[in-house]
């Protein structure tokens, strides 16, 4: 469990470093958060914080156009409500 969040961790900091790249980095970053977010709810279930965020990016897709217009603020926020949600998990043995 311990190694499996620590991949997860990796993941997010590498999707990060994706946000270099501009607008191509942040659909890097939004799969690679996907992949992330998968992880972690599968190590833990019972955190309401990662349910939150997969709403989030469910209304978003539903919501979107395909434009760059106001929505598209929207996986700003999704990004730093992930890496906030896996930071602050606290690992119980």
């Amino acid at each position: 469990m311990k190694i499996a969040f620590k991949i997860t961790k990796i993941i997010n900091y590498f999707a990060l470093t994706l946000l270099l790249l501009g607008p191509y980095g942040i659909a890097f970053t939004g799969g690679l958060q996907v992949l992330a977010s998968l992880i972690f709810v599968i190590l833990f279930p019972t955190n309401k914080f990662i349910y939150m965020y997969f709403g989030l990016v469910i209304t978003f897709f539903l919501l979107w156009d395909g434009g760059f217009n106001w929505l598209f603020s929207v996986p700003i926020f999704l990004i730093g409500f992930l890496t906030y949600t896996i930071q602050t998990q606290k690992i119980q043995l």
